[in-house]
This record gives C-alpha cells, structure tokens and sequence, in this order.
C-alpha cells in the first residue's frame, strides 16, 4: 500500500593503488589540501543549512536547470486536478513500517490563488494483541476539507457540523497559493523557491528528478525538516508524489493519480467547476461561523498553508490508540 519506492543507485568506489616511491611526496601534500577544502566548505555553510550544501558546480548547475524547467512549464498550468493518497506515519510511536492513517482524496487549483483539498475516504491504523495492524475505516467525521477563493478560507469541519468562514488578511489576499509550504504541488518562480529553501537535485536518484528542499525560514522549519518532490518524467513535469518529513520523527507521504491541467471543458462545465472556490453552500444542518481575519504577525494565513496543515492536524488529532 505504500508508494513505490524508487531504487537507490550508488556509485561504485574507485579503487586507489598507490605506489609509495612515485606518489609519496603528493599523498603527503593530499591530506592537507582536503582538509582545507572542508574546512573552506564549512565556513560557508550558512546556520540550519543542510551538510551537503553549497552544492558542488555540476550538481548545482544540473538542479539551477531543473528548477528553470520547472519555472516554465508551471507558468502555463491554469487549472489543475488529481486524486491522491496519503500515508501518514508515526514510526517512533506507532510502528517502524505500518502508516497510522491511510487517506485517499481530491486536489484542485485554479490559477493564481483558488485551492481545494478534499480527504474522501479515510482508515485508522490500529495495534492488535498479536502485534500486526488494523485498518478500520473511518466516519466522515474525521474527513478533512478546505477551500480557498483567495480571499477567504472555508474550512468544513465534519465533527461539529460547522463551515468556518476565515478572511484572509489584506496583505495576504490575491497572494498566490504557491507561496505556502508546498509551492512545488502547483511550481512557483524559481527565486521563490531558493529564497525559502535550500534545494538540490538528489544524486542518488538516477531514473527521476527527485528534488530535496530543506526550508530557510524559521515557520516552515517548525514544520518540517525538509521534503522530497519526485518527478517522474520531463514530459508533464508534474510531482508524482511529495513526501514531507516532519519534526519528530512523523512523516507524511502524499502520491498523485489521474493528474490534469488545463483540460478542454464546455463554458457551462468550466462554470460549474470554478464554484467550488466561491463562497460553498452551507451542508443541511450545519452551521456557518465567521471568523476574524487572523494577524500576519501572529499566525500564518491559512489559506496559505495548503494542503501541509490538514495532514499534520489530522495526525496530531488521530493519535495512537
């Protein structure tokens, strides 16, 4: 049930002969030479920066051309859509191997700032006295959904039969979505992303891109320690999966199927489309609470937090039982 893990291929080492009466002035000039490189290396690494950066010219020049492709290709998505599935694991308290929750469920986007994320079906890990684990499916009281027009976050909370209605602050409306943790999803400018995240091209991975991204700011390191984008192809250029590594030891995996952008609709159908990011109709027998627009200085705008936060409050809220 877990996502398909893709081969790690590592490089053979090369054997050395060394012939002491040729090379043993040069081996003794060697050591010295490496250990200047490190130190150099060292010294300008900047503070929470990850051990292999700065990158060496090739592999960074290789990931400047990947995030530039990138760039372009995700300029031109104006509506996107998939399924996906999401793993969430908890190996220090659950279990070494087994997810504690297994979801499947629906994205969407609109161009610049219209985001859904829609948890549809939903199974609990539990222990069972012999030690294996059990998936019980659960109520759509735990389902997660969440909606952004850009100006305001409706988030509809099954458990208390509410739509709460957040606006965004001023300054946060009309920002793109792609400007919250997991500008990847949808693309952002490649200044974007290097300005929040130090990120590299994972050398080991040879059969895809597989983009590592260790974040700069201190709001997404709270979040996460760093994340995995793996793009299958050069062709769509669309993740195949993303997998977040959070503090603690708990991760979040989410895999993507059925990816489109962009398709041919009717006027009629696109129309219908398109409101599911305005203003959604209150479900029978709930009840809409407005609520003020947060300050930026003293939380995140969640309509920005897409779609990160619904899988960390899931996981926090669905414990171990």
């Amino acid at each position: 049930m877990g996502l398909r893990s893709v081969s790690r291929v590592t490089s053979t080492s090369c054997t050395l002969v060394l012939v002491a009466t040729s090379l043993a002035s040069g081996q003794q000039q060697f050591g010295p030479r490496v250990a200047d490189a490190r130190q150099q290396q060292e010294q300008q690494r900047p503070q929470g920066a990850p051990n292999w950066f700065p990158l060496q010219p090739a592999l960074q020049q290789h990931t400047d051309g990947v995030l530039k492709f990138w760039e372009f290709h995700s300029g031109k998505i104006e509506r996107y859509r998939s399924d996906f599935q999401r793993w969430e694991y908890d190996r220090q308290n659950f279990h070494p191997v087994q997810p504690l929750t297994y979801a499947t469920g629906k994205i969407m986007y609109a161009q610049p700032d219209k985001g859904l994320f829609e948890v549809t079906a939903l199974q609990q890990g539990q222990k069972q006295a012999d030690g294996t684990i059990a998936f019980v499916q659960q109520k759509d009281t735990e389902f997660e959904k969440w909606i952004c027009d850009g100006a305001t976050v409706f988030e509809f909370d099954h458990r208390n039969k509410q739509l709460i209605e957040r606006g965004l602050p001023p300054e946060m409306q009309g920002k793109q979505i792609v400007e919250g943790p997991l500008p990847f999803l949808f693309g952002a400018k490649k200044a974007q992303i290097e300005a929040r995240y130090w990120v590299r091209i994972n050398p080991e991975k040879k059969d895809v891109f597989w983009l590592e991204a260790v974040p700069k700011q201190r709001e997404d390191a709270a979040n996460f320690e760093w994340i995995d984008i793996v793009i299958p192809d050069d062709k769509e250029f669309l993740p195949k999966a993303i997998i977040l590594h959070h503090r603690g030891g708990t991760q979040t995996t989410f895999e993507f199927t059925k990816r489109e952008i962009n398709w041919n609709e009717t006027f009629e159908k696109l129309a219908v489309w398109n409101r599911a990011f305005f203003n959604p109709a209150t479900p029978g027998g709930w009840k809409r609470v407005k609520e003020p627009a947060p300050q930026q200085q003293v939380v995140q705008p969640q309509g920005q937090a897409f779609p990160l936060r619904q899988a960390q409050q899931g996981l926090q809220r669905r414990g171990p039982r």
